[in-house]
């Protein structure tokens, strides 16, 4: 997150497309992974999983909690390559985590040359 905060003073957010809302930074900390995906983290001490919901429609995945005593809800804009079918999300400790992975890439495929004689 300090390099967030950091990129911010300097007048360059990496993910200035990342995030919507006015107080989008407000709490997530978000990681980039070795396969181009990214691993976000919200704090939802408090809340049950079950009291969390995360839903995505037209690349934007929103997270809602909702107790007896409070709500929140917090949304991003996916980049294009993550793989919107692949999305992990789980509860610990207080935090929910979101694994957020890159379309697999296309892997070349061989085509075999064959040789006909005569």
């Amino acid at each position: 997150m300090a390099d967030l905060v950091r990129s911010e003073t300097l007048g360059w957010d990496p993910f200035r497309n990342f995030f919507t809302g006015a107080n989008a930074l407000g709490g997530i900390d978000v990681t980039r992974n070795a396969d181009g995906g990214f691993t976000v983290e919200i704090p939802v001490a408090g809340f049950k999983p079950d009291q969390i919901d995360v839903t995505l429609e037209d690349n934007v995945l929103t997270v809602t909690g909702k107790s007896e005593k409070r709500q929140f809800t917090r949304s991003l804009l996916l980049p294009e390559h993550i793989d919107a079918e692949n999305i992990e999300a789980r509860v610990e400790h207080g935090l929910l985590t979101l694994g957020l992975h890159a379309h697999p890439k296309a892997q070349p495929k061989k085509i075999a040359v064959r040789y006909n004689e005569g």
